[in-house]
């Protein structure tokens, strides 16, 4: 058997281990383990369990190490959290979930300090609450012994990778994620954090996606991309010369396109765009949008309830209901923190007079359309902003295997969508690892690869009852914009 590259993939609800091998040319992928991850109430404060996160990185290793030639292996994660290291390397406190309340009025407080212009002209990226900039002023204002007395920050990825090799780093793809980091100068943006008061010692040096860290148990660790969002987007199928727009979808949607350079501009500020660094000496320019986190938590709450739906019979019972009962704007900051989105979309549509869904299948209905009506008003923004014309949106991501709101999208963008893989970001994070092997040339050979690996998972959608999703449209901005 050819030898083995392990991606360990962690999101904001589950984590797995993935084994990548090369076999009759084309890229193989064997689950090793999935588990679950999530938030932790403990004394007020939403955490992750990393202690969890981490055995379960070493269960998945011993048992691959058991059945395959294992060469090399990688970390990917969600954005933007980190843990921060006492001066002999121990973790000071479990990390905090971007979720938790610490950052509610935090923009108003920094702003007090740097304007928003001058913010985004040394970062480039989206203003999110949820970001490390916010959690380290929030921290800096409270005066917080878990901040005062660190001595390293280290991001999720980063993290772990020390756990297993003893070197402190920052990959640039997750750095990026931070609102700390200057695309522009590829340095952090040390006049920005001096300005608000942060700490500038406690940041790691800055490694490039693709370079091999050390080795854990014969093993080569490499910073393949430690956003997992970078490795979704590196595995983006894109054939020559398409103008395709990407769509990372999953509790998060993240719709934008690479750049060789990142956009910074006035326009860009006002529509709230990010130039995430991405693998390759890419820039990933794009918007993080809610996503399948409001279906989620639906799921979630029915359950405590009474009502236990699976995803597919969410889809199924979506697709009978009737269409276009009404609206919600899934940028409206309800619908990003845990809770009854039941509730809150009722709320949401009686604040705007409109009909409250009468069932469960129409609440669900009402969600998805709201996610795809996001989606074409972004792409509006990102073809303006980007000076591209797109002709078709590549939805790769768990949420690519949801036929009906990958039609839904096909719809309300008048595009043709086309999805797969949908194990996107593990796919992504073996190809950068075996690039810095030198198993693949480039990020062209191992698209190539994605290609003629994954053809058979892929599906097309053109869209159809386009003029009844435009009149939709035109009546959900309206919603949207007296709200």
């Amino acid at each position: 058997m050819s030898e083995t590259y392990l991606a360990i993939d962690l999101g904001a609800s589950s984590g797995r281990t993935i084994a990548g091998h090369i076999e009759n040319d084309q890229l193989q992928l064997h689950e090793i383990n999935r588990f679950w991850n999530g938030p932790i109430d403990l004394q007020g404060h939403l955490h992750w369990d990393f202690l969890h996160l981490y055995r379960q990185l070493r269960e998945g290793l011993a048992t691959a190490q058991n059945q395959y030639p294992v060469r090399s292996l990688s970390i990917d994660t969600w954005g933007v959290d980190f843990g921060l290291l006492d001066t002999t390397g121990s973790l000071l406190q479990n990390p905090v979930h971007y979720r938790d309340e610490r950052t509610n009025g935090m923009f108003n407080a920094l702003f007090k300090k740097s304007s928003r212009e001058h913010i985004f002209e040394q970062t480039g990226i989206q203003f999110m609450e949820i970001n490390t900039l916010y959690q380290l002023y929030a921290l800096h204002l409270q005066n917080a012994p878990a901040y005062t007395h660190a001595h390293q920050l280290l991001f999720s990825p980063d993290l772990l990778t020390y756990w297993l090799t003893g070197q402190k780093i920052a990959e640039r793809t997750i750095a990026s994620t931070s609102q700390c980091y200057n695309p522009q100068t590829q340095t952090w943006a040390h006049d920005l954090l001096q300005t608000t008061g942060i700490r500038t010692d406690l940041f790691a040096d800055l490694v490039d996606p693709g370079t091999p860290i050390g080795t854990v148990d014969g093993v080569s660790v490499i910073a393949a991309g430690g956003h997992d969002t970078a490795c979704a987007f590196a595995a983006v199928p894109t054939q020559p010369n398409e103008q395709a727009a990407f769509l990372s979808s999953g509790t998060w949607s993240l719709l934008g396109c690479e750049l060789p350079k990142p956009r910074i501009n006035n326009n860009v500020l006002e529509k709230n765009f990010t130039n995430e660094v991405g693998v390759c000496n890419t820039i990933r320019f794009l918007k993080n949008l809610n996503g399948l986190w409001i279906i989620q938590e639906l799921q979630r709450i029915w359950k405590q309830h009474g009502h236990e739906y699976t995803f597919t019979q969410m889809v199924e019972m979506a697709q009978a209901a009737e269409p276009f009962h009404a609206f919600i704007n899934p940028a409206d900051e309800r619908f990003f923190t845990p809770g009854d989105m039941h509730q809150r979309i009722c709320e949401y549509c009686q604040e705007t007079h409109q009909p409250i869904p009468q069932n469960h299948a129409q609440t669900i209905r009402i969600a998805y359309e709201g996610l795809a009506l996001l989606y074409a008003e972004t792409l509006d923004d990102l073809e303006i902003l980007s000076e591209r014309t797109f002709d078709c949106i590549r939805i790769v991501g768990g949420g690519g295997r949801n036929h009906l709101l990958n039609q839904m999208t096909a719809n309300a963008t008048a595009r043709p969508v086309h999805s797969g893989p949908a194990e996107a970001t593990a796919i992504g994070n073996c190809i950068m690892q075996m690039i810095a092997l030198g198993d693949l040339t480039d990020l062209a050979a191992g698209r190539t690869l994605i290609r003629n690996s994954f053809a058979q998972e892929m599906e097309s959608y053109p869209p159809t009852h386009t003029s009844e999703w435009q009149t939709a449209r035109q009546k959900w901005k309206q919603i949207i914009n007296a709200a």
